[in-house]
């Protein structure tokens, strides 16, 4: 009986070890102070940090202050809790 019950618990063994291999890796948790900007990676569905982000002066963006103004609009929106679109 001893020796069935050994046999059986390799077979589950193996069978855990092979169904761990095919299940998709553990979703990294996103820490929001390793940086100022995220991106979404929608497939594991997490925040990537981006660490190095090219910034350029909101009052430097000439021509488009009416889609500057709505931008600005929406993220203040999003940022208090409020209805945003997405952008």
């Amino acid at each position: 009986m001893t020796d069935s019950l050994d046999a059986l618990n390799k077979k589950l063994d193996r069978l855990i070890d092979a169904v761990s291999r095919l299940a998709p890796p553990p979703v990294p948790e996103t820490d929001l102070g390793l940086a100022d900007c995220f991106v979404w990676q929608a497939d594991p569905g997490y925040l990537e940090p981006v660490h190095k982000v090219n910034r350029v002066d909101i009052g430097l963006i000439r021509g488009v202050d009416r889609v500057r103004d709505i931008l600005l609009d929406n993220t203040e929106r999003f940022a208090s809790g409020f209805a945003a679109n997405n952008v």
